[in-house]
């Protein structure tokens, strides 16, 4: 069910040489053999989250990046859509966390409330963390994780498994997260945990190339 909002999230922000290509880099990585990546059970609490993500450089480099314009969504559909078909699950996003809502810059694999909102209450998002602590965060079963299992995403939603790795700028802020996430319980190996970092490596990439242009 959807949150009671006034507006709609993206009215929220207003200021190699060597021929290998991106996938297949992470094509390689499904011939290394597979072990279990450690599920976060902890991470920064209520108030250091907060303070995150009030920072006001941190905003202000959001703004900056101008992540609500038409064109972002565009560039963005396919890495979401290339991390969901390579780890299995049914939603890749790029997730933008500002003080108080989380945006969706990029999506695949979303529907119903969550893709015409397109986003939700910061409080509700396991992104959050991820910003937060700089790090990934791997949740295996909502159902039964200590910092998540309350958040409506699990509760009213039923989001049980969510991998996130943090967006960090040039300038070292942490803007949101390259994650996936999907409807049951599973463990992330830590492969998919290297894929996924090259999918945030990508994002940013793309981000960064696009920021330099927009400039006059």
């Amino acid at each position: 069910m959807p949150p009671d909002l006034p507006i709609s999230f993206p009215d929220r922000i207003s200021a190699d040489g060597d021929g290998q290509t991106f996938m297949d880099d992470i094509e390689l990585m499904d011939l290394f053999p597979q072990f279990a990546a450690e599920e976060t059970r902890t991470g920064p609490n209520d108030a250091q989250v907060t303070e995150v993500l009030q920072d006001r450089e941190r905003l202000r480099e959001i703004a900056a990046l101008r992540l609500t314009e038409p064109d972002v969504q565009h560039i963005l559909r396919d890495v979401c859509a290339e991390a969901s078909k390579a780890l299995g699950v049914p939603m890749g996003m790029v997730t933008v966390v500002l003080d108080d809502a989380q945006l969706f810059a990029g999506q695949h694999g979303l529907s119903g409330w969550l893709q015409e909102a397109g986003g939700t209450p910061a409080e509700w998002a396991f992104c959050r963390y991820t910003v937060a602590s700089k790090a990934p965060f791997i949740v295996n079963d909502a159902a039964t994780h200590p910092l998540v299992q309350d958040s409506p995403l699990f509760t009213q939603d039923g989001l049980r498994c969510y991998a996130g790795i943090p967006l960090v700028t040039s300038r070292g802020h942490a803007i949101g997260s390259f994650c996936v996430a999907g409807t049951t319980p599973r463990e992330f190996s830590e492969m998919e945990i290297q894929k996924l970092q090259r999918y945030a490596s990508e994002t940013m990439r793309r981000l960064e190339t696009r920021r330099v242009e927009l400039q006059p």
